[in-house]
């Protein structure tokens, strides 16, 4: 096969400060490099000043770094034929020489197979690589959610804001489910605002590192972060693109109120708090779960058994593992943040309608942090969830909440529901 019939493909190739060089091959139905290609690019690349880089149609220089996770860093860049700023992640070594950076790849080609910056996701622009080194070109973003938590030193959010910002996350989880993909790794972190001096609390979802087509979601992997990490996973049961649900349920938490509703070291204290908030995950979840032992004591009772979760005491003698409490408010029930109701500075008419507010969205959160995945909320439910649409408010007093209906206007632009695209049939 020639390369010709291997890839159509657009060539950019680029350097940065550490003489990384990378060629980019674009083609929406398969990646693939020719390493010999990529060696006179980089022969070529030597010859220029270091931070420049030829690329055939353009060239890049790095501006700054933006951050570094588990899977790459992330550094600003100037695109220099069109002068504009990109972000561009340069994923470890290690992710790439193993195949997890492919199943990334996968997941973003397919994303932009189906346009899905429309719906409050990402845009992908390229896939850059010299088979050493793999890099991925995105739209430049503003800043995530954690880091705009920390300048505000981590005070709550109005649940206008909160509204907002589930709202267009829950955009982004229904356009995924719609495509058959699963996020799974849903945080404050990988939730960026797009610019939020021009565009208050408009945001869209990043980072697809772990990221798997919903037909593939394996029991026992590792995904999620802890203190989003649904009980499923944590028990190790069979999962869906429910567990993102989980993950937005404690991202719209954690907005109202300024900390970590399942916060922990490890999966005990998560699943803990869990229980002594919610109670214990239904039995079948608890008996499909390959974890399940790990945090739980079994209780048969002839063709029966019952579930009860390890004490902190019992933990620490099996595992050698302390218990330690991390929460900043203990609650013994979702239902408890009535208690927490706290003025909000919202342009409410009356402190009633603040109050209704606060009910219907804690409504909303414990249908997105139902134990069981079956009866948790689909994001579809959540964008017609009248704390998300306003209907409760507007029913009870459609003539003194002008302010509201304005807010909703303003963000309704990015939470538009486009026609869902039709899949190929698998």
């Amino acid at each position: 096969m020639t390369a010709d019939d291997r890839f159509t493909i657009t060539m950019l190739c680029f350097t940065f400060s550490s003489n990384i060089t990378c060629c980019y091959y674009e083609n929406l139905s398969t990646l693939c490099y020719d390493a010999r290609d990529a060696h006179k690019i980089a022969q070529i690349n030597r010859s220029l000043p270091i931070g420049w880089y030829l690329t055939g149609a353009a060239r890049y220089q790095m501006i700054t770094t933006l951050g570094e996770g588990a899977y790459g860093r992330v550094g600003k860049f100037i695109r220099l034929n069109d002068m504009k700023s990109v972000a561009i992640k340069i994923v470890k070594t290690d992710c790439f020489r193993n195949g997890l950076a492919n199943l990334e790849v996968a997941a973003l080609q397919k994303l932009k197979l189906y346009k899905s910056e429309r719906y409050n996701l990402v845009q992908f622009y390229n896939v850059l690589t010299d088979g050493q080194k793999l890099c991925l070109e995105f739209e430049l973003l503003d800043k995530n959610l954690y880091e705009f938590m920390k300048e505000r030193q981590f005070r709550p959010l109005a649940l206008n804001s909160v509204r907002a910002i589930t709202q267009q996350i829950a955009n982004a989880l229904d356009h995924l489910k719609s495509v058959r993909l699963i996020h799974a790794d849903l945080k404050l972190e990988n939730v960026m605002l797009v610019n939020h001096q021009k565009q208050p609390y408009r945001v869209k979802v990043i980072d697809f590192s772990l990221a798997c087509e919903t037909s593939a979601a394996s029991m026992g992997s590792c995904i999620q972060s802890r203190s989003y990490r649904s009980p499923e996973i944590i028990l190790g049961a069979p999962f869906t693109e429910a567990i993102d649900v989980w993950s937005l349920g404690c991202i719209a938490a954690n907005l109202y109120l300024g900390s970590m509703l399942y916060p922990g070291e490890n999966e005990y204290e998560v699943m803990r708090y869990i229980v002594e908030t919610q109670g214990q995950p239904p039995g079948k979840i608890l008996d499909s779960g390959l974890k399940t032992a790990f945090y739980f004591d079994a209780q048969l009772y002839f063709t029966t058994s019952t579930w009860k979760l390890k004490t902190p005491e019992q933990f620490v003698s099996e595992t050698g593992i302390k218990f330690t409490e991390k929460r900043m408010m203990k609650l013994t029930s979702l239902d408890d943040l009535k208690n927490l109701w706290f003025t909000r500075h919202q342009n409410y008419t009356s402190k009633s309608a603040e109050i209704c507010d606060l009910l219907v969205f804690i409504e909303l959160l414990k249908g997105m942090l139902q134990l069981d995945p079956e009866k948790r909320m689909t994001p579809s439910q959540v964008l017609q969830h009248d704390f998300t649409t306003l209907g409760h408010i507007l029913r009870l007093y459609p003539y003194s909440f002008q302010s509201l209906q304005q807010l909703s206007s303003r963000t309704s632009h990015a939470t538009q529901q486009n026609p869902k695209p039709t899949l190929p049939s698998s």
